[in-house]
Order: C-alpha cells, then structure tokens, then sequence
C-alpha cells in the first residue's frame, strides 16, 4: 500500500514539471521569466521566430497566425503601398490572433513592431469605450437625442453650450456614433457620466492592463481628464493622449461580438523543449465580463450603422458586398494626426459575422493606415477586402 503511493507521489511529481517519463527524468524548472526576455527580443527582430535559444537549451514555439490569411494580407499591404500600415485579424470564439502584420514602404519590408505598439492616438476609436459607459450607467440609449451646432468633427467650447441657433440640429445617439459626432460625445459625458468612470470602463477593455502572457508590449494608455471640457474630449477621442496598439483595437471590437465579453488573446499556442520534446507552457484560456449583453447589443447595432450609413459605408454598399452578402460588418472608423511613426491615422476597427448563427462569433479585423503626405488606400477599403478574403477565397480554397 503505502509502495503503492509513493508511486502516484513520483507520477504526480513528473507530471506537475510536464515531463517526458520516455525521455527527461530530471526536475530542471523552465525560467519562464528568462525565457520571455530572450522571446521577445527574437519575436521584434525576427518576426514570429519558432526556433528559441537559450543558453544551452533550444525552443520551439507554435503560433495562432493563419498561414493562408497572412499570405492574403502580405498580398493587400504591397499592393497598396501605404507609408506604414497594420492589419490585426481575431478569432473572437477562441481568442487566437490569426494574423499580426505590419508594413513599412520606405524599406518595402514586413514586421509585427506597430501592431502591437501603443503608441497610436486612438482617436474616435474610444467612442466605443465611451458609449460603453454611458450605455452601462442607463443614463441614455441609443435612441437619446442630442442637439449640436457647428461641424461634427470639431469640438469648440462654444459647441458644448446649450445654445441653440438656426443651424443647431438634433440627431439621435446612435447616428451620433455612426456619423463620428465629437461634439453630442463631449455634451453626452458631461451630462450623463464622469472622467473616472469611462476610465474604469477603458481599464476593463484592456487599458493600463497587461493584455498578453508571453509578449512584453506596451500597455494602452488613457488620456486624463482634469477639467470639464479635456472630459469632453476624452470622451469624444478628441486628444493625442489616448494610446492603444492595433492589435488592442481587433480585442475591443471582439468583447462587442462576444457581447460583453473579453477572451484573452492568444498568440502563443505553445513553448515545447527540442531536446525531451516536451510542452512547457500553453495560454490560460481566460474571459471575463466587460459590459452587459444588452449594452453590447446596442453598440453592435450603433457599429452596424455606422456600416450602413455612417463614416464607414462608402466601402460597404450593397453591391460592392455581393460576395460576402451573408455576411455582416460592424465597425467603428477614427482619424486623427499624431503618434509614432508620426503621421495621419485611419483607423477602423471591426467585427464580421456570418448572419443567422449566433454561435459563431466571427472575427475581428482591425486596420491602421499611417498616412506621411498622401493616401493610397482608405482603413475600412482594405478592412472589406480582407473581410471578403477570410470568408470568400479562403473557403473556396478548402472546397
């Protein structure tokens, strides 16, 4: 009997160090710590590396990127020719990064540096965060009207008076989103919220937060508020404070298509030891509730109309969607000068699910465009190529 336990001690033992009974029998820790200092020194010098050395011991590493659709994208980015771009594409069911890249056409040369670098004005993007707020306090629904005047795209002090002139026109909440409204944004948080709470609700989206296991990236950043109109503008995108990484833009448009909820994004499927062939570390499946589903609801909807008819529906008409047609996009786009590299950004962040399966969460694509003098190609343009890419040609490819 008590042979008998000392042998599920040693077999628990050997099992708990992910031991190799055919192969290692010794009890060497892995240094995880030691190891994701000399992964991450490899990852933004070598792109995805799958061989690790370290000291004397060799690594491999798997990764979640789809080999086909990163091809597709490689394709799109020299295409275009954009001065820099990034294009990040999620699995929202799972979590998994299907694809990282970015491009640089000053060296004509690939990299994962800007997709996963927080040093990008989020610009309209963080209406998003913002609506999630105010839709989570009750405070207003999407259906809130709000009355401005002037250009929607500006935001004066004398726009955030209750004056009402001629001009002054009255919209409902969620054209406001769609339309990228700075000014019924800014007037909407003053009335209904405060700088604290859209800073707790960003922090639950992943800001000022350690977002990945392996990878050692800036966290994204939100822009303080100490006054009544700089809450305006955090509220509206409207400053060159708040930071965020494309890649942190595909996760808040994936907790929208999970409907509230975060799954933490998985580059790294595993880190196995060459020499015993063994696994010594894997991704913790984890997710947490971020907003309600009623409140996701509502911005799902406010992010299908800014498709349909808002800033984003030049590159999502009806016929030019014919492939896709079963297809639906949500998004939000953003635009703002600033940042390093220094430049103008387009943004758009998006979710795109096959319609009539509510179990399928679809994926999430988010576009950076870095624009030095001139564009060659608008975020939600190539956001719909590569949307029609994922769901068209690669699943006729499979055929």
């Amino acid at each position: 009997m008590i042979f008998n336990k000392l042998i599920l001690i040693i077999i628990a033992v050997l099992s708990l160090g992910n031991l190799n009974l055919g192969k290692d029998f010794s009890l060497t820790k892995f240094d995880l710590e030691k190891f994701k200092i000399k992964f991450n020194e490899d990852f933004f010098s070598k792109n995805y590396p799958t061989n690790v050395n370290l000291e004397t011991k060799k690594y491999n590493v798997e990764y979640t990127i789809n080999k086909d659709l990163e091809k597709g994208v490689r394709r799109y980015l020299r295409r275009y020719r954009s001065d820099y771009a990034s294009v990040v594409v999620i699995d929202n069911n799972t979590g998994k990064i299907l694809t990282a890249i970015d491009y640089t056409k000053g060296t004509k040369k690939f990299g994962t540096g800007l997709s996963f670098s927080s040093t990008n004005p989020a610009a309209s993007i963080f209406k998003v965060i913002t609506a999630a707020d105010m839709l989570e306090k009750k405070t207003l629904s999407k259906e809130s009207m709000f009355s401005y005047s002037g250009k929607g795209s500006t935001l004066y002090k004398y726009q955030l008076k209750n004056k009402k002139n001629r001009w002054t026109r009255t919209i409902p909440f969620k054209k406001a989103f769609a339309r990228s409204n700075n000014v019924i944004f800014g007037k909407a948080a003053q009335k209904n919220t405060t700088a604290k709470s859209i800073r707790l609700t960003a922090n639950k989206f992943g800001f000022n937060t350690d977002l990945f296991s392996m990878l050692d990236v800036g966290e994204s950043q939100v822009f303080t508020a100490n006054t009544n109109y700089a809450l305006a503008e955090l509220a509206s995108g409207f400053n060159k404070a708040t930071m965020i990484s494309p890649t942190h833009g595909a996760i808040i448009a994936s907790v929208i298509a999970n409907g509230g909820v975060l799954k933490n994004p998985k580059l790294v499927t595993k880190v196995i030891d060459k020499e015993h062939e063994r696994i010594l570390w894997r991704p913790q499946s984890l997710e947490k509730r971020v907003i309600s589903s009623e409140s996701a609801k509502e911005l799902s909807s406010m992010m299908k109309l800014t498709v349909k008819s808002g800033t984003a529906r030049s590159a999502f008409r009806p016929w030019k969607m014919r492939r896709i047609k079963n297809i639906e996009v949500a998004g939000k786009t953003g635009s703002i000068t600033g940042g390093v590299p220094y430049g103008k950004r387009d943004w758009f962040v998006s979710f795109a699910k096959r319609k009539g399966q509510e179990e399928d969460s679809g994926i999430s694509v988010c576009i950076m465009i870095v624009n030095v003098k001139k564009w060659y190609v608008k975020s939600t343009f190539l956001a719909k190529k590569i949307i029609q890419y994922y769901y068209d040609d690669l699943q006729r490819k499979k055929k």
